[in-house]
């Protein structure tokens, strides 16, 4: 991981630099890229999904599991600037594939069941994001929403639907602006 961390810092420094000149452009902490990093590689998913690409932070620490596990990773961007960006941050990277479109119309559209999704794009759309989501998900799906402590009021639906729905096992962690994690089960779980 330390080498990761010194690749990271020499290569995509920049990607702080965008954050902070860029107005209302938002990344994940550092804390949250090695905790997705790092269930990635432990979970082993073979069809990642992203929801939220923005200038191509997250999608940059995803990329780096999925190529070490030889997982399939998309990412969805709806502004057509931030996925410009996205991809110029990221032309060294080759196996993401990019996305462009609103995800609840761009997820229906995908071929792969899938096995682990990060959400960290509009948060009212957190719940309409899930239900495109349900038909495509694989059993035993793995699924990070972030932004759930600082935006909680905003996540609020997706939020009750995870923490009531029996098919879900889900947890909120405190890490970054607050991640929920939630294990998907289509035939529900027996507590």
């Amino acid at each position: 991981m330390e080498k990761l961390i010194k690749f990271y810092e020499k290569e995509f420094s920049h990607f702080e630099k965008q954050r902070a000149e860029i107005r209302r452009l938002w990344n994940i902490s550092p804390e949250t890229g090695k905790f997705i990093y790092q269930q990635i590689i432990n979970f082993k998913p073979k069809n990642i999904l992203e929801i939220g690409t923005s200038n191509g932070y997250s999608s940059f620490w995803i990329s780096l599991a999925a190529e070490k596990i030889d997982a399939k990773f998309q990412t969805i961007e709806v502004d057509e600037k931030r996925q410009k960006m996205a991809k110029e941050n990221l032309k060294m990277r080759t196996n993401i594939e990019f996305v462009f479109g609103k995800a609840e119309d761009k997820i229906p559209t995908l071929e792969n069941e899938i096995d682990f999704v990060f959400i960290d794009a509009g948060k009212i759309g957190y719940i309409n994001y899930l239900n495109a989501l349900l038909p495509l998900l694989r059993k035993e799906a793995f699924l990070l929403a972030d932004n759930v402590i600082s935006h909680q009021k905003t996540v609020r639906k997706y939020l009750d639907f995870v923490q009531q729905d029996k098919r879900f096992i889900t947890m909120t962690l405190p890490i970054g602006s607050g991640l929920e994690l939630s294990t998907y089960r289509k035939d529900g779980y027996e507590y």
